[in-house]
């Protein structure tokens, strides 16, 4: 029995696909959804947070999809940061 699991939208949470037997079945609208070589790159349609499937090697996957995370609330926090007017100057040498 293969298990299904929900690829859910980083921002709000919203279910933007299904994962079953190692690949992506899309829950989004047509217009949602491009490709960039064997990825695909799916923007929520609730929050237009926008999501890379990368069909590659379990690990080598498990590593864009960590690299996006990260980048994503790093420049979160960046934004946070600037909208506060509280980003860290930069020291001369």
């Amino acid at each position: 029995m293969v298990n299904k699991t929900e690829w859910l939208c980083i921002d709000c949470g919203r279910v933007l696909g299904n994962v079953l037997g190692g690949e992506l079945k899309p829950a989004v609208p047509p217009e949602q959804i491009i490709t960039r070589g064997p990825n695909l790159v799916i923007t929520c349609p609730e929050c237009g947070f926008v999501k890379s499937w990368y069909t590659s090697d379990p690990i080598v996957k498990a590593v864009y999809q960590l690299v996006d995370a990260m980048s994503y609330a790093h420049a979160k926090r960046v934004l946070h940061l600037v909208s506060e007017g509280s980003l860290p100057k930069s020291q001369k040498n």
